[in-house]
C-alpha cells in the first residue's frame, strides 16, 4: 500500500493534514498526520467524511448537459466547443462584463484561483467583491493593524486568561478547543462571551451571555473602565498607538452602567471582566465570524481590536486579539494578481447582493455564469430573489461534486475533482500560518477532468497564451516562489511534501511592533478609514430591530458536522428552530412542533426546540439545510456591514406561526 500526504481542503479554521493509505487507484485509509504541527494527529469528523464523499454514488462523474427538465451525458470535446463559441459570441455581442464569474471556498487549494485567472486572461468579468463569511472582520483588523494576523495556536498556552468572543470552537475548530482544555488544565482562565450558552461555553469558567450585535459596546465599556481605572499601558500606547486621545474622549460615553442597559450584562460583571483583561498578563482574545454578520460588525471588531491595544496585549506571547491568520497568502497568490492586469473590463458587486444585483443590472445585463466552490442558491442571502434571478441567465455552467441547488439550475454541469486527485497548496487565513503541501494520491477517472485542467485545455482551445504557465506543477512553483524565497528555500517543491512551512516571525503576531499601516502603529484613528467614507475611530452603532410583524432575530451558525451545505445532500428532515422557554411560551409553540418560520419573503418548516442556551427574542438555526429540507437563506436579508462588504445575515427577522 502506498501512502500520500494529502491536505483537508475545506475551508475550516483548522486544516488538517492526512495520511491517506492508496491501493489499486483508490484510497482506502485516512488518518491523521501525527506530524502536523498544529493538528498533532488528529482530524475532525468533517475530514473524516472527505473520503466517503469522493467515491459515494451520488458523485457527479462525466459532464453533463440540460435536456428540458434532465440532464444527460455530454462529452468534454462537446462541453469545449459550446463554451468556447458561446464565451466567444457573448464578448463580441455584449463585452466582458456580461459574464459572471461567480467562485468561493468550497475547495481551499491555489488551484482554485483557475477560473478567477482564466477570466482575467479572457479580458475581464463581472465578479463579486465582498464577503459572505469573514469581510468586515479583515477590514476593521487591516484598518487597525495594516493586516489580519493571528498568533501561532499553541501560543494560547502561554496564556494566563482567555477570552472566547463569539466563537464556538468545540464546533468549528476541535484543535483551538483541546488546546484550550489544556490551557485550563494548567491554570489559564477561559471566558466565553456568546449570545448562546454554546458547547464551548459549557466547558468552561464563565459564559457571559450578550444581546446580539452590542459586542462593540461591551468593548468600549471595558476600555472605559481601563481608563478610568488608570489600567491602560501607557507605555505601549505612547509608543505604538495612534489616536488614543480621540478614542479616550468618545469612550466616557460608555461606562458600565449605560452599557449595561444595551449588553444585558451586569456593570459589575463588565467592570470585573476589564480588570481582569488588563490585570491578567498575558491575556487573549480569540474572535469569531458570527459577531461581526451584522450592520455594526466592523466596528465591533475595531472596538475590540482598541481594547486590546489600550491594555497593551498586542505583540506579545500569550496575548494578541486574534480573529484571522493572513499571512501566507500575499506570497501565495502572485499567478492571479498578476493575470488582473489582462482584466481590461471589469464589474463588480457586493456578494451579499448577488440577488438584487442580477435583478437590477443592465448595460450589460448577465448573460453567463461560472460557477465553482460555492453554491449560492443555498449560501446567498436573500434566496428567493437570488434564485428567481439567477435562473433567467441564459447560460450557466457549474463545477461541483454533487448536483446541489446550484448545480441543477445548471445548463451545464461538471464534475469537479477532489482533493485526492490532484497535487495543490493549501494556507488556512483563518486559524494558522503553516502551508500544506497536498499530494495526487489517486488518478481521476477518465470521464472527470479537474477544473484546473479544464481550463488549461479551454484557454489553449481559445488561443489564450497569457495565463503566465502550462501545467499545473509550473503554476504551483509560480505560487510557491516569493514565500519559498522569504523563508530561503530553494524553488523546488520537491521535500514539501513532508514539510510544514510557515513565516515562523509571524507566531507571535506583531511582536516586532511593526505594524502595516500608514503610520506604523496600531490606528485608533484611521485616516484610510476616513477615506473610505467611514469614522476614523471605532465607534458602537446600535444594534438594528425587528418589528412587530418579525420580533425575532435569527441567527444562523455553522453545524458541527458540516461545513456550509457541503453535508445535507441526504438529509431531508426540517431544519430545527432553538428557542428559549419565555420565546416558546410568547409564541404559543411547543417542543417538538413542526411550525412555519416567517421572514420577509418566505417562510419555511422547522421543528422547534426549546433550549435556555439561546438569548431572549432569538431564534436560533443551523444554516446549510438544502431547499428540500429548508434552506435558512430564504429567511435572511441582504443586509451589508459597516466595512468589508460583509453579509450581515444576523440583522435579519422573523416570527413563528403554527402550521
Amino acid at each position: 500500500m502506498k501512502e500520500k500526504n494529502v491536505s483537508c481542503p475545506l475551508d475550516c479554521f483548522d486544516l488538517c493534514r492526512f495520511r491517506v493509505g492508496v491501493e489499486n487507484n483508490r484510497v482506502v485509509r485516512l488518518q491523521a498526520d501525527p506530524s502536523h504541527p498544529l493538528t498533532k494527529g488528529v482530524v475532525c469528523g468533517k475530514g473524516k467524511k472527505l473520503l466517503a464523499r469522493s467515491v459515494h454514488p451520488k458523485r457527479l462523474r462525466h459532464p453533463l448537459i440540460r435536456k428540458g427538465s434532465a440532464f444527460v451525458p455530454i462529452s468534454y470535446d462537446r462541453v469545449f466547443d459550446l463554451v468556447a463559441e458561446k464565451l466567444t459570441t457573448l464578448k463580441e455581442r455584449h463585452g466582458n462584463t456580461a459574464l459572471l464569474n461567480y467562485t468561493s471556498g468550497g475547495y481551499g487549494g491555489m488551484k482554485s484561483s483557475i477560473q478567477r485567472i482564466f477570466f482575467n486572461c479572457f479580458g475581464g468579468d463581472t465578479h463579486p467583491v465582498g464577503s459572505l463569511c469573514w469581510g468586515a472582520g479583515i477590514a476593521a483588523q487591516t484598518y487597525d493593524f495594516g493586516a489580519a494576523r493571528g498568533h501561532l495556536p499553541q501560543d494560547v498556552l502561554n496564556s494566563k486568561l482567555v477570552l472566547v468572543w463569539g466563537r464556538n470552537p468545540h464546533h468549528t475548530s476541535i484543535h483551538l478547543q483541546s488546546l484550550l482544555v489544556r490551557a485550563r488544565k494548567q491554570g489559564t482562565r477561559v471566558i466565553v462571551i456568546d449570545p448562546i450558552r454554546t458547547a464551548t461555553a459549557d466547558a468552561f469558567d464563565m459564559h457571559i451571555p450578550i444581546r446580539p450585535s452590542t459586542d462593540g459596546a461591551l468593548a468600549l465599556a471595558m476600555a472605559n473602565v481601563l481608563i478610568s481605572e488608570n489600567r491602560v499601558d501607557r507605555g505601549f500606547v505612547e509608543n505604538h498607538v495612534l489616536g488614543f486621545k480621540r478614542f479616550k474622549s468618545y469612550v466616557k460615553g460608555f461606562p458600565p452602567e449605560m452599557v449595561q442597559k444595551i449588553t444585558g450584562i451586569e456593570a459589575s460583571v463588565i467592570r470585573q471582566l476589564a480588570l481582569d483583561y488588563a490585570t491578567t498578563r498575558p491575556s487573549a482574545i480569540f474572535i469569531g465570524y458570527g459577531m461581526q454578520r451584522y450592520a455594526n460588525g466592523g466596528n465591533a471588531i475595531r472596538c475590540i481590536d482598541a481594547l486590546g491595544a489600550i491594555a497593551g496585549h498586542i505583540g506579545k506571547p500569550g496575548a494578541g486579539v486574534n480573529y484571522a491568520s493572513d499571512s501566507l497568502a500575499p506570497f501565495l497568490n502572485v499567478p492571479e494578481r498578476t493575470s488582473e492586469m489582462f482584466a481590461r473590463q471589469t464589474r463588480t458587486f457586493l456578494a451579499p447582493k448577488l440577488g438584487a444585483f442580477l435583478e437590477t443590472v443592465s448595460d450589460p445585463p448577465i448573460k453567463a455564469v461560472f460557477v465553482a466552490g460555492a453554491n449560492p442558491l443555498v449560501q446567498s442571502p436573500d434566496l428567493s430573489t437570488t434564485i428567481a434571478q439567477f435562473s433567467k441567465i441564459e447560460f450557466k455552467v457549474v463545477f461541483d461534486q454533487f448536483m446541489t441547488d446550484t448545480a441543477s439550475c445548471a445548463d451545464i454541469v461538471l464534475p469537479a475533482a477532489s482533493v485526492f486527485e490532484q497535487t495543490d497548496l493549501f494556507a488556512s487565513s483563518m486559524y494558522s500560518h503553516v502551508l500544506n503541501f497536498s499530494q495526487k494520491a489517486v488518478e481521476p477517472e477518465d470521464t472527470l477532468l479537474p477544473e484546473f485542467e479544464f481550463f488549461l485545455e479551454l484557454s489553449k482551445r481559445m488561443g489564450l497564451d497569457n495565463l503566465g504557465f502550462d501545467s499545473s506543477d509550473s503554476y504551483l512553483r509560480k505560487c510557491a516562489a516569493p514565500l519559498l524565497t522569504q523563508l530561503g528555500k530553494g524553488p523546488d517543491l520537491a521535500g514539501l511534501e513532508s514539510d510544514y512551512m510557515r513565516i515562523k516571525a509571524h507566531d507571535i503576531a506583531w511582536v516586532d511592533n511593526q505594524f502595516l499601516t500608514a503610520s506604523g502603529k496600531i490606528e485608533l484613528y484611521s485616516e484610510r478609514a476616513l477615506a473610505d467614507g467611514l469614522t476614523a475611530l471605532a465607534k458602537f452603532d446600535p444594534p438594528l430591530a425587528g418589528n412587530l410583524q418579525y420580533p425575532l432575530r435569527l441567527l444562523t451558525c455553522h453545524a458541527k458536522d458540516t461545513l456550509h451545505s457541503q453535508r445535507f445532500m441526504e438529509v431531508d428532515n426540517r431544519p430545527p428552530v432553538y428557542v428559549n422557554p419565555a420565546t416558546a411560551r410568547q409564541f404559543k409553540v411547543h417542543q417538538k412542533e413542526v411550525v412555519w418560520v416567517c421572514g420577509k419573503k418566505a417562510r419555511i418548516e422547522a421543528v422547534v426546540c426549546i433550549d435556555e442556551a439561546v438569548y431572549e427574542n432569538t431564534a436560533f438555526m443551523y444554516q446549510g439545510y438544502w431547499h428540500k429540507s429548508g434552506a435558512v437563506n430564504f429567511l435572511t436579508d441582504s443586509g451589508v456591514s459597516d466595512m468589508g462588504g460583509q453579509a450581515a445575515y444576523y440583522d435579519s427577522f422573523c416570527t413563528l406561526e403554527s402550521l
